[in-house]
């Protein structure tokens, strides 16, 4: 019977212990603790004009708010603290990257988005050589090369400067050029007829603050 009892006492002194620890452990310990475990890459086209958008990412809880700084090479980009950020010129050759940051409660946790290279807007020109008459009353034809252009930002190069080239013996040779306008220009060849035999000609987009340099495929005039 003391057996009994004794081992009782020392069930009922255990339970005690245990409860006393369980209540003096802090609310929440058991829970895991407030941090981003991951995000997906920046969103958005890295030209000038466009807007590059932050991943909110992924986190062990919701968070119930959050900020946003973004960075120039590193360096905080001054009054760009929203999820979206529109891309300037002085971004171009240089790497964005958003810092976020969450809320929850009285916790915080933060994570680096992906940075992203800004570059210069991208064109594609395509040529069409052909005949035309240089005025509505007269009937003589001459060449020209119209250039038709395409770019990632719509009417980004008008204003900017096409020129058209011939190619002979290795060697180019300006003909002429046009300003681009509506995604177009019309560069009128210095050729009453068309040069005997096959000449290789294209048109170059000549770049510009936010456009890259960029000529279109040889288009073949010929004449026999």
């Amino acid at each position: 019977m003391t057996r009994v009892l004794t081992r009782v006492a020392a069930w009922l002194a255990l339970a005690l212990v245990a409860g006393l620890l369980a209540s003096s452990a802090p609310a929440g310990a058991g829970a895991p603790p407030f941090v981003a475990v991951g995000h997906s890459p920046t969103q958005g086209v890295p030209v000038p004009g466009a807007y590059l958008t932050a991943d909110l990412g992924a986190w062990t809880s919701p968070p119930e708010s959050y900020d946003f700084q973004w960075l120039r090479d590193g360096v905080p980009v001054a009054g760009a603290t929203a999820r979206d950020y529109l891309v300037e010129t002085a971004d171009i050759g240089h790497q964005l990257q958003p810092h976020v940051v969450g809320h929850s409660g009285l916790d915080t946790a933060d994570f680096m988005g992906t940075p992203v290279l800004v570059r210069k807007i991208d064109a594609a020109l395509r040529l069409d050589v052909r005949r035309v008459h240089p005025a509505p009353t007269k009937r003589r034809l001459v060449w020209a090369a119209i250039s038709f252009m395409s770019t990632e930002r719509p009417a980004s190069t008008d204003g900017g400067t096409v020129t058209a080239y011939k190619k002979k013996d290795g060697r180019l040779k300006v003909l002429g050029s046009a300003v681009v306008a509506r995604g177009a220009a019309f560069v009128k060849l210095p050729w009453k007829r068309a040069p005997h035999g096959r000449t290789k000609v294209m048109v170059c987009f000549e770049g510009s603050d936010l456009v890259a340099r960029s000529c279109s495929p040889y288009a073949v005039v010929r004449r026999g």
